[in-house]
Order: C-alpha cells, then sequence, then structure tokens
C-alpha cells in the first residue's frame, strides 16, 4: 500500500521490528528505500472477510498493491483475457480497525425556508455506468482467440 495514501487515510500503521530491503520490479531500489512501516487491515471481498497486513512503501501512482496472500486467501474468480472479476467477488472493500460507519450530514446553510407543500432538494445523486478499461494484454488475448479456429484435441477437452 501507498505510504502516502495511508497517511491520507488516516490509518494507524506501526513500525516493524527491522527495516527489510525495498526493491522493485526492476531490481532497482525503491524510493522508500526499505520497508519500515505496515498496517493491518480487513480485507471483504464479496462477502468474506480476511484480516491482511499491507506493507507501506512508495507505489507512485499505485495507491493498493493486491497480492499473492491476497489472492490465496480469496481465490478469486478472474477472466484474466477481459480484465474482469466475477461480480460475486465484489464489492472489494479494505478496512482499518478504526474504521466508522460514515454518516450524512447535509449542509442547510443559506437555503431558503421551505414553503408548505414544497420539497426542497438538498443534494442530487447521478452515478453514470462505467466500461471496464480494455487493457491491451486482454484485447491481445482477444486477438489470439480469434484465430484459434481449429477443433480443440481430444487429449485437452
Amino acid at each position: 500500500m501507498s505510504l502516502m495514501y495511508a497517511k491520507w487515510l488516516k490509518l494507524p500503521f506501526k513500525r516493524l521490528p527491522y527495516e527489510r530491503p525495498l526493491l522493485n520490479v526492476d531490481g532497482t531500489t525503491n524510493k522508500t528505500g526499505s520497508l519500515k512501516y505496515y498496517t493491518d487491515l480487513q480485507v471483504q471481498t464479496g462477502t468474506k472477510r480476511t484480516d491482511m497486513r499491507f506493507f507501506l512503501a512508495d507505489l507512485r501512482n499505485h495507491k493498493v498493491i493486491l497480492g499473492y496472500p491476497w489472492f490465496a486467501a480469496n481465490q478469486p474468480k478472474i477472466d484474466w483475457a477481459r480484465g474482469w472479476i466475477d461480480t460475486t467477488q465484489l464489492p472489494l472493500v479494505l478496512r482499518g480497525a478504526n474504521a466508522q460507519k460514515p454518516q450524512f450530514n447535509p449542509n442547510t446553510d443559506n437555503l431558503p425556508d421551505p414553503m408548505e407543500g414544497e420539497i426542497l432538494y438538498v443534494g442530487r445523486i447521478h452515478i453514470e455506468p462505467r466500461i471496464a478499461r480494455q487493457t491491451t494484454s486482454s484485447t491481445l488475448a482477444e486477438e489470439y482467440d480469434k484465430l484459434q479456429t481449429g477443433p480443440i484435441p481430444t487429449e485437452y477437452q
């Protein structure tokens, strides 16, 4: 998890007993230098809840990266060609130990007094449908599938 994101969320995090070296995927030393901090969060995948430890580091423009421990604990159903997760495993929620249910407190300052029988709208919610983003790898996988028109050999059926 991004250290800056954890600070922004005001998550409680702790210092590791000893620092661990931290390398990027390309083998270079991470900007953070070493792993020093972690936070324990509850991860909800669909209806399943799991307690997990997140190490905090500089992830540039990423906020959270789910790795092997999450995959092993949740066994997600993923359509790798399209880059989609099965909707039965949504929502994916990270919850801190100090998380509280949000409360909506509408701001009613400077609003005209409603007249009898008048409906006063305090706010409006508009939700736009989103289409899943097609990744380069999923596009290539779909193109490859189109080229494979021959029958599947019996030993692979």
